[in-house]
């Protein structure tokens, strides 16, 4: 059946369309592409006939279909479509749902239901850093999952940060499946896959990433949770789309308290905590609001300070974005550690029985990743105008 699901869907029928064939009209979709008859005995057939008219095309979408269905199966892809018992029950309730979602890695029924969406600027500051991996590993603490979509910045710290605390997370890509966008995230892709989370997408393989395809994105994020969360983001930025598909879809939206006086990169979160779209998370420790929202009423409080940074602190040295970003840290605080596969478990023994200051530690390799892809990111816009 699948197989002519896609090729509807490849013949140009709208989403809504499809919605509408798959819930009511089932049974039909076979006899759709095997005997033109079947337009004149359902009336309410009749409109979708003229997508038939044309045998080539009849022949190229089902072609398509199959070259998406056998290329799926060589890179492990799984498809599913609305009707189907293993389509994201979350994802469902929205207005006009993809009809058809292709997935790698976990089944969604394996997903904790507890959704909470993170996203925000692919440039994140200090703040971004720190409110992400506090408010993250307590939320997964509680049986929570992530959602957010494999952007660089708020989204990679989101997904790491729920790795790093033991949790399943879930990336809503913007292209088909045969690729990752950015580049640079292929190894966090592999890690969420490797740790029980999602890679989706409402694209099949072949399809390239591009603006229309990012808002489009942005509602299927905040369709797939309960809770959307926003961290830094400016007031005309793509982050601030979800905000609208939250209140299109009534989901409830959070965001971290920055206070009165903001930078660039948090007018858009200033923005919606004082036009009250957003309840306030007024500090690291204030988890119960997201949790109520999302559903959970027995909530777990008593994650030590202590383990959070550590799980902080494993996070941050899984997304540095160079080599040089560890060996910078280990020469400026002075660090009896190597920068090889031993410096996390070693690190931490130090951190158990001082003389290493956790707090100095996570400070200076924050400063210096945001340092590193300052630089990377002037690089290449210096390349692009060369």
């Amino acid at each position: 059946m699948i197989r002519y699901v896609i090729a509807l869907n490849e013949l140009g029928i709208k989403n809504s369309d499809l919605i509408f064939l798959l819930q009511n009209y089932f049974s039909d979709i076979v006899e759709m592409f095997t005997d033109s008859l079947v337009f004149e005995s359902r009336l309410e057939l009749m409109a979708y006939g003229e997508y038939f008219s044309n045998k080539d095309l009849v022949d190229q979408a089902l072609l398509k279909a199959d070259t998406i269905l056998e290329k799926n199966k060589e890179l492990d892809i799984k498809t599913t479509f609305y009707t189907q018992k293993n389509y994201p029950k979350e994802l469902a309730k929205i207005d006009n749902p993809p009809a058809i979602i292709y997935y790698k890695g976990a089944e969604f029924f394996e997903i904790s239901e507890y959704a909470i969406a993170c996203v925000g600027t692919r440039k994140p500051t200090k703040f971004s850093y720190n409110a992400v991996n506090y408010l993250v590993p307590q939320w997964v603490s509680n049986n929570c999952s992530i959602i957010s979509g494999l952007a660089c910045g708020v989204d990679k710290l989101a997904h790491q940060s729920c790795i790093s605390s033991g949790g399943k997370t879930i990336a809503v890509l913007a292209h088909g499946l045969d690729m990752i966008y950015p580049k640079e995230n292929k190894t966090l892709a592999e890690r969420i896959l490797s740790n029980g989370g999602i890679l989706m997408s409402e694209y099949p393989i072949g399809t390239k990433a591009d603006k229309s395809r990012f808002v489009n994105r942005n509602r299927l994020i905040v369709g797939m949770s309960k809770v959307v969360v926003i961290y830094e983001c400016e007031a005309k930025s793509g982050t601030m789309h979800n905000a609208d598909f939250a209140l299109q879809q009534k989901k409830p939206v959070f965001c971290p308290a920055v206070g009165d006086e903001v930078i660039d990169i948090q007018t858009g979160t200033k923005k919606l905590i004082d036009e009250h779209i957003a309840a306030v998370i007024k500090h690291g420790r204030d988890i119960k609001g997201v949790l109520d929202a999302v559903g959970i009423k027995n909530i777990n409080t008593k994650m030590r300070t202590i383990d959070i940074k550590k799980v902080f602190l494993h996070a941050v040295l899984s997304i540095l974005n160079s080599e040089t970003v560890l060996d910078t840290t280990i020469q400026e605080l002075g660090l009896p550690l190597r920068n090889d596969n031993s410096f996390y478990e070693t690190a931490t023994k130090l951190i158990d029985n001082p003389p290493l200051n956790i707090d100095s530690l996570l400070n200076s390799l924050i400063l210096n990743n945001i340092a590193s892809i300052n630089k990377t990111l002037q690089t290449n816009d210096e390349s692009l105008t060369a």
